[in-house]
C-alpha cells in the first residue's frame, strides 16, 4: 500500500525474486531475530525460491524461540529438533518464554544433547529475564562436558528479595581443557511425566526443602530412568513417610552409577529395592533412623519376619526397611561395593549378616550411632568352613575378606570385650592368611562400653592401626 501511494509504476521496483540470494538470506536472518518463533516457517511458505533458500541457510535458524503457553512437550520437542538440525553446523541461541517454570527442565532436555553448539540462553518468566552465555562459562575450552544437575524441590523464586539464587541456572567448573557445564533448577516436583529426552548429566543432587515437596519413590525412580549416564547420585530428603504404595515402583537400571548417597529419607526400602546398580562402589546412608512406626512395605517379602536375635533397637521400623532394601539391592545388582558408610542408619542383626555375606569387595565400613549388638560384632570373627575344625588356616574364612578400614562411632550397645575378642581374632587370622587384605585402620570413638583398658588390650594386636580419639 505504501509503495503504491509513492509510485504508481510498480514495474520500477524489482521483484524480490530478482534480489541476490545473499541479500535475501540476510533479510530472512534479520527477520528471524524479531522474537516470533514461527518466522522461518512462515517465510518458507511464500514461494519455492524462499523455501529452498531458508531450508538451505543455517544462519536463519540460529535463533530458537520457545513459547510454552498452551503447547505440548511433543510440539516443543519437534520445533527444537527442527531448528537444531537446520542451523547445523552453526551455533544457536535459545530464548525460552515460560509461563510455567516447572517445564524448564523438560524443555532444556531438548537442547542439552547439542551443548557444544549452544551459545546463549535467555529465560523469561513472570517478569524476570535470566540470561546466560554458555560460551563465557566454558571460556576457550575446546570441549564442553555436561556434568552436574542440582534439583531443589521448592517453590521457585519464593524469596522476594532474590537471595535464593533461583536465577542462576547454569554454572561451570573443571579444567581449562575440559569445562564442565552444570545446572541448578528449582521446581516443586520432579518432572518425569513431561520428560521427552534423556538428561545426560553424570552427577545429580536432589534436595527436598519442605514436607509438601517430598518425593514418592515411584516418582523418583521414574525420573531416574531419564538419567542413564549418572555416576553420582545424592538424594537429601525430608524424613517423610510415603505410606504403603498401591503398586510396585518400576525397577530402574543405572549401569554407570558408582556413588549413591541417601540422606534423611523414609522410603529407602522402595528406592534401594528397585535400583539395579551393577557398578556401585560407594554407598552412603545418612540420618535414616527414625523412632516412630513406618507404614508396612507394599508387599510382604522373605526376611520381613522378626529378627531372631531380638536385639535392642531405638529405630526398629527404619532398621527393617533399611536392611531389607539393602539386601534387595545387593541381591539384584551384585555390585563391587568398596565403601559402606552408615551414619545414624541401622539394620537388624540378621540384615547385617546377610549384607556382610554379599560384600566380598568391601574395603571400608563406617557406622555412626548404631544399636548393633555383640551379635553383629561377632560377624567379624573368622569362622570354619566346610567340615573343618578351624585348626588349619586353609579351612577358615572371614566375612568382608578385603576389609581394611573399620570405623565405629557412638555405638553404645556393643561391649568392649566383644570388640577386643572379634578384632583380635580377625587380625590374628588375616595378618598371616591374607596379609594384603587385613585391617589397616580401626577407629573406635565414643563407644561408652569400650574403655581405656579395652583399647590397651586391643592395641597389643593392632598396634598403631588402632585409633581411639
Amino acid at each position: 500500500m505504501i509503495i503504491s501511494t509513492v509510485n504508481k509504476d510498480t514495474h520500477s521496483f524489482p521483484p524480490f525474486s530478482s534480489l541476490p540470494p545473499e541479500l535475501l538470506i540476510e533479510i530472512f536472518s534479520t527477520c528471524s531475530l524479531t522474537g516470533d518463533w514461527h518466522i522461518p516457517l512462515t517465510l518458507s511458505k511464500v514461494c519455492c525460491l524462499w523455501r529452498d533458500l531458508i531450508i538451505s541457510s543455517p544462519c536463519i535458524w540460529q535463533m530458537i524461540v520457545i513459547l510454552d503457553s498452551r503447547r505440548t512437550m511433543s510440539s516443543i520437542r519437534t520445533q527444537a529438533e527442527l531448528w537444531i538440525a537446520r542451523s547445523s553446523p552453526l551455533p544457536f541461541n535459545v530464548v525460552l518464554k515460560l509461563t510455567d517454570f516447572e517445564r524448564l527442565l523438560p524443555i532444556m532436555s531438548c537442547f542439552l544433547p547439542n551443548l557444544a553448539r549452544w551459545m546463549r540462553c535467555t529465560i523469561t518468566y513472570d517478569g524476570r529475564a535470566i540470561e546466560t552465555s554458555l560460551s563465557d562459562l566454558t571460556l576457550s575450552s575446546p570441549r564442553r562436558i555436561l556434568h552436574h544437575l542440582d534439583i531443589i524441590l521448592k517453590t521457585p523464586f519464593e524469596d522476594v528479595a532474590g537471595d535464593d539464587g533461583d536465577d542462576i541456572i547454569f554454572f561451570s567448573c573443571g579444567s581449562m581443557a575440559y569445562r564442565h557445564i552444570s545446572m541448578k533448577v528449582a521446581t516443586t516436583k520432579l518432572p518425569h511425566a513431561e520428560m521427552v529426552n534423556p538428561l545426560l548429566f553424570t552427577s545429580l543432587d536432589i534436595s527436598e526443602k519442605a514436607f509438601e515437596n517430598s518425593v514418592r519413590s515411584p516418582d523418583l525412580l521414574r525420573f531416574l530412568a531419564y538419567c542413564p549416564n549418572l555416576e553420582h547420585l545424592y538424594f537429601h530428603g525430608w524424613s517423610s513417610d510415603e505410606g504403603t504404595l498401591d503398586a510396585p515402583p518400576p525397577a530402574i537400571a543405572l549401569p554407570r552409577l558408582h556413588t549413591l548417597l541417601l540422606d534423611e529419607i523414609c522410603n529407602q526400602r522402595s528406592i534401594l529395592s528397585h535400583l539395579y546398580l551393577p557398578a556401585l562402589r560407594e554407598l552412603y546412608l545418612r540420618h535414616i533412623n527414625v523412632d516412630y512406626q513406618l507404614e508396612p512395605y507394599h508387599v510382604p517379602e522373605e526376611g520381613d519376619s522378626d529378627d531372631e536375635a531380638h536385639d535392642f533397637s531405638q529405630s526398629p521400623h527404619s532398621d527393617l526397611h533399611t536392611g531389607m532394601g539393602l539386601r534387595k539391592l545387593l541381591s539384584r545388582s551384585c555390585p563391587p561395593l568398596e565403601v559402606l558408610d552408615m551414619d545414624l542408619s541401622d539394620m537388624r542383626t540378621k540384615d547385617f549378616r546377610r549384607v556382610f555375606d554379599k560384600l566380598p569387595d568391601l574395603k571400608q565400613f563406617s557406622i555412626v550411632g548404631s544399636d548393633m549388638s555383640d551379635s553383629v560384632v561377632a560377624l567379624f570373627v573368622p569362622f570354619a568352613v566346610g567340615d573343618g575344625d578351624g585348626q588349619d588356616g586353609e579351612q577358615m574364612s572371614v566375612r568382608l575378606p578385603k576389609l581394611s578400614v573399620l570405623k565405629m562411632y557412638s555405638c553404645q550397645q556393643l561391649s568392649g570385650d566383644a570388640l577386643v575378642k572379634a578384632l583380635s581374632a580377625r587380625v590374628h587370622y588375616t595378618d598371616h592368611a591374607t596379609p594384603d587384605a587385613t585391617l589397616a585402620t580401626v577407629v573406635i570413638s565414643n563407644c561408652n562400653n569400650f574403655t581405656a583398658s579395652h583399647a590397651q588390650e586391643l592395641s597389643w594386636d593392632l598396634h598403631d592401626r588402632l585409633h581411639v580419639p
